[in-house]
């Protein structure tokens, strides 16, 4: 039963480690919270079950809705943070949950507000290894999480295009200085974190279901481990979603599955009563 629960805390965990990147890439850019980040998970989620309702297949389905949802956050950094002007924290706050209601109450239109089957993108049948069962989505998830997060670790420090991304996040008048085109960064900034929504909604929705609601819990857990783990850090976003996703998966088998969601947020104010800057964060950290 422990091994079971851990592995399904480390499952839940990972998906919120790829929603927490995507949080910690906005605000090393900008500075702030994309509080429609999580409705940009859930519109992602409904437009691939759209599409593989009409008869696309579940592959392409899932590709166009990642490209879709990074044309979505392209959208809202052009044409609503932009226009903001970036002027204030308090405007841009205000500005993405704006977005974030325009979207949600959008969804419930078209979608409905009743909970939608979501297909299982890996095989429902357990696997037994060495006594122990366990599902390939359990597995699946994981690698799928850590693979996508250690790319991007190679793509922020090895590739020319990720080491402007990252100048011009840390020192954006340093970089306009360098001839780096800061706004078009941020501009792929909101993409690349809109398109990791996506991914983690199509891996959560199996379980959860495709629901216009399913952005406020999954969104709250995500800042919560970027915040746990320290926000503005990679790996502390790893670390954040992990601890969350098995304190919750523990609480709510040995303690009370009614105080499920909670515990998630118990663990952040303890961890951040003892060490406020999170994690693995400095106080002085200027890399993603």
């Amino acid at each position: 039963m422990l091994i079971q629960q851990l592995l399904n805390g480390l499952t839940n965990g990972s998906i919120y480690a790829l929603m927490a990147v995507g949080v910690t890439m906005v605000y090393k850019a900008l500075g702030m919270l994309n509080f429609a980040h999580g409705d940009i998970l859930m519109v992602g989620t409904f437009i691939c079950l759209t599409l593989y309702s009409v008869g696309v297949p579940f592959a392409l389905a899932i590709i166009l809705s990642i490209v879709s949802a990074s044309i979505l956050g392209f959208a809202l950094e052009r044409f609503v943070i932009r226009r903001v002007e970036f002027s204030s924290f308090v405007n841009l706050l205000i500005a993405t949950v704006g977005v974030s209601y325009v979207l949600r109450n959008l969804a419930m239109v078209v979608w409905g507000t009743s909970p939608q089957l979501f297909p299982n993108i890996f095989s429902p049948t357990p696997w037994i290894i060495g006594g122990f069962m366990i599902s390939p989505r359990t597995l699946g998830t994981i690698i799928i999480s850590l693979v996508i997060i250690f790319l991007l670790h190679l793509f922020f420090t090895k590739v020319k295009l990720g080491k402007c991304m990252q100048l011009a996040c840390s020192d954006p008048e340093g970089a306009a200085m360098m001839g780096i085109n800061v706004s078009h960064m941020r501009f792929l900034t909101f993409g690349i974190s809109a398109a990791l929504a996506c991914i983690a909604g199509i891996l959560i929705a199996p379980l959860s279901y495709a629901r216009a609601d399913m952005s406020a819990i999954v969104g709250m857990k995500a800042f919560a481990a970027a915040i746990l783990g320290g926000i503005g850090n990679l790996w502390g976003a790893l670390l954040g979603g992990v601890i969350l996703g098995v304190v919750e998966a523990l609480g709510a088998t040995y303690i009370s599955t009614a105080y499920k969601d909670a515990f998630s947020f118990i663990i952040l104010f303890v961890v951040l009563y003892v060490k406020p800057t999170g994690l693995l964060n400095k106080r002085v950290e200027n890399k993603l």
